[in-house]
């Protein structure tokens, strides 16, 4: 006979465990906002465009999954692990409501995706160590190139710090060819040595897409608010941004994406001060969060019910057990 025996429950965190990375966001917020003129920031925040953006934002995040999805199937193929594209999707698509705890918390929720296919467990974080590292290594190069292009001396700190970062990929590309045995025989490291030069190449330029969305999202988003941030500037400063917003430190880039948007985008805000122009920013800044977690919800409650489908979704398992008698 078979009977359903639950799993038992998962412990969890305390509130205080739960929270501080909200905490942390918003403690960011209100140092911005200590220099923003109330006034100012509540006439922007009422005047704006809601409605547009919400729509707008739906439809970005949507086009978001769509290109992750291709990309992360992309870097899967580069280091040989074949998926359906339209699991890929759905799963995807499932650990967004995650990615608004954190950005690696979604990530790990898609490697326990692929340990429930098949994938070791040691393995599978080793694949989603390759995902994200090729995820950030991407918004790395291609914002490093586009300040490269634009001279690079309008932000010199960041421009240093660009530099830095990209000579601390090319280290890691060393290591990743030289494959170090004490490094190359741990399972959890495996997947990067085994995808080495070309796979690393191939995962970076299937991810491309997906950055070029997030990039011209942001760029979309803020010209509807009424923020006439030119294009080439938006190419340049967006994927700093971006790479604000997936900094593993507060849910969904809370505090952090809206810090590099007033730092890099006031200048092209309406405004006599920068005072005021740091609150026209902010004001887009915090209702563009508030729509793109809602979005982020939309879309993850349409793709749990498709991944439980798929059987990759935790759910009580029935497992053999006798019955006396």
């Amino acid at each position: 006979m078979t009977v359903t025996v639950d799993v038992p429950p998962v412990k969890r965190p305390g509130l205080l465990r739960r929270s501080w990375p909200w905490l942390v966001g918003l403690a960011i917020i209100a140092i911005i906002a200590r220099s923003v003129p109330v006034d100012a920031f509540r006439e922007a925040m009422t005047k704006g465009p809601h409605v547009l953006l919400a729509l707008v934002t739906l439809a970005i995040t949507a086009t978001v999954l769509l290109t992750d999805s291709f990309s992360t199937w992309v870097g899967l193929a580069a280091i040989d692990i074949r998926r359906p594209l339209s699991r890929v999707l759905a799963v995807r698509g499932a650990t967004y409501v995650l990615f608004l705890i954190n950005y690696a918390l979604g990530q790990g929720a898609f490697g326990y995706y692929l340990n429930r296919t098949g994938v070791s467990g040691l393995r599978a974080v080793g694949v989603t160590l390759f995902l994200m590292g090729t995820n950030l290594a991407t918004l790395l190069v291609v914002t490093t190139v586009a300040f490269a292009i634009d001279g690079g001396g309008s932000q010199p700190a960041l421009w240093w710090t660009l530099l830095i970062g990209s000579a601390a990929f090319v280290v890691y590309l060393v290591v990743i060819v030289v494959a170090p045995g004490f490094l190359a025989r741990r399972k959890v490291l495996a997947p990067l040595f085994e995808a080495g030069l070309r796979g690393h190449a191939i995962a970076m330029v299937g991810r491309l897409p997906h950055t070029a969305i997030i990039v011209l999202g942001y760029w979309v988003a803020i010209r509807v608010w009424g923020i006439e941030v030119p294009l080439w500037a938006g190419i340049t400063l967006m994927p700093a941004v971006a790479i604000a917003s997936v900094l593993p430190i507060s849910p969904a880039g809370l505090g952090t994406t809206q810090a590099a948007l007033v730092y890099f985008c006031s200048p092209f805000a309406a405004g006599a001060t920068v005072d005021e122009r740091n609150a026209q920013v902010l004001a887009f800044a915090v209702v563009y969060f508030v729509y793109a977690v809602a979005a982020y919800l939309v879309v993850g409650l349409v793709c749990t019910p498709l991944a439980k489908r798929l059987g990759v979704m935790p759910t009580a398992q029935p497992v053999p057990a006798e019955v006396p008698g």
